[in-house]
């Protein structure tokens, strides 16, 4: 995950990624422009948080995105890398810590998982199980 603060490093990435002069010009121009509009620039393109085209944000993210108390925007550059942007650092900070994956819980008892892919936050079928046949024999005693 990049945190765009400095863009001289996307611009490199980008440079080394198209040889087509036009192309990478092209997605230099959009990378400053976007940066002007939105002061923090994540890259999510190795993050799961995209649907099943590969194209946008999916819909749990929009959700939880469209929920929170801070201005964003998804933008899409040249079909290869997804950038969100954020008006202040606190706000892609959130953004971060829930969707990129660096939360990662250690395997315990625990029926919270915090990992994008129960982005729900609700225990799997299993444990919830396993928690109410628990609370049924603590209730026989």
């Amino acid at each position: 995950m990049q945190a765009m603060t400095d863009l001289e490093e996307l611009k490199t990435v980008i440079a080394a990624t198209w040889r087509d002069e036009e192309m990478a010009s092209s997605a230099l121009f959009g990378v400053e422009a976007y940066a002007k509009l939105w002061p923090v620039v994540l890259t999510v393109n190795d993050w799961d948080v995209w649907d099943e085209s590969g194209s946008d944000l999916r819909h749990d993210v929009r959700l939880w995105l469209s929920q929170q108390d801070f201005a964003w925007d998804f933008y899409r550059l040249l079909g290869t890398w997804g950038l969100v942007g954020f008006r202040d650092l606190r706000a892609a900070t959130r953004f971060k810590l829930r969707w990129s994956g660096m939360l990662k819980t250690s395997s315990s008892n625990s029926a919270w998982n915090p990992h994008p892919l129960n982005s729900s936050f609700a225990p799997c079928p299993a444990d919830e199980a396993a928690a109410r046949d628990r609370g049924s024999r603590r209730a026989a005693r």
